[in-house]
């Protein structure tokens, strides 16, 4: 009897065991790793300093030869031809009406009789575009043959620590201009230690100009349209600073040839 009951026995406990539900599998928990993508860094751009200016802007130059620009303003276009032989200059115009910098600057200074001040890196656009450039100064390039007649597209400087008056990069000027008589002319040429010529004595005396600053700033163009433009800037209302108390704008630069 005994041995029937452990077959028996036998049998049910392998059946149970086939019923039995499979368990499920241990899964090894894998911590999620957050995989950071590398961002490829852009390079820095190569900014145009102090030490590499006339290198960068000679070759700019070279590549970049034109001459003409129309200036629009808040008080109309105006037209300045560039000059050939102050190629820094003239390079640096053109680069920074290519870059964008001088389209919604301010004139951040006019004075009725003397001249209309624009650029400067007043608002976030110009100072971006400034980061893509660099801030720098330009060599002077001065001549007796290119001076302050009316009309003259000049580059304002810093007059602090700089004694070999190089230009800043992004303000210039449009000359307005008075006569001045020969007893003016020789008095500033005692105060500046500055020797003008026949040719700008002749000229000054006839002719509106900024004889007064002659030999302190690099001239680097001339308006040959539109001059109309200028006296009406001047004649705005000033502060204390002749800053216009209505802003007044050069709303773009353009390039014609």
């Amino acid at each position: 009897m005994l041995k029937k009951i452990i077959p028996l026995l036998l049998i049910a406990f392998l059946f149970s065991c086939a019923e039995e539900k499979p368990k499920k599998a241990i899964q090894k928990k894998v911590s999620q790793v957050k995989v950071v993508k590398k961002v490829k860094k852009e390079p820095k751009p190569d900014l145009i300093n102090n030490k590499n200016v006339v290198e960068r802007l000679t070759a700019y130059g070279k590549k970049n030869p034109e001459t003409i620009a129309d200036i629009y303003t808040s008080k109309g276009k105006v037209r300045v031809r560039l000059y050939k032989d102050t190629p820094l200059h003239r390079a640096n115009f053109v680069l920074l009406t290519k870059s964008g910098y001088y389209d919604g600057c301010y004139f951040s200074r006019v004075s009725k009789n003397f001249m209309a001040q624009f650029g400067g890196s007043y608002n976030d656009h110009q100072r971006e575009v400034q980061k893509k450039i660099g801030v720098y100064t330009i060599p002077a390039e001065m001549s007796h043959h290119h001076f302050h007649k009316k009309g003259a597209l000049a580059a304002a400087r810093d007059y602090t620590n700089n004694p070999d008056k190089r230009s800043a990069m992004d303000e210039a000027y449009f000359v307005e201009g008075v006569t001045f008589s020969n007893y003016a002319l020789s008095k500033y040429e005692h105060d500046n230690h500055y020797k003008y010529t026949q040719k700008q004595i002749d000229y000054y005396e006839k002719t509106p100009g900024a004889a007064h600053i002659d030999g302190e700033h690099t001239v680097f163009g001339i308006i040959i349209k539109g001059f109309s433009a200028v006296p009406k800037l001047t004649a705005v209302a000033t502060d204390s600073q002749e800053w216009p108390t209505t802003n007044l704008y050069v709303d773009s630069i353009r390039i014609i040839k």
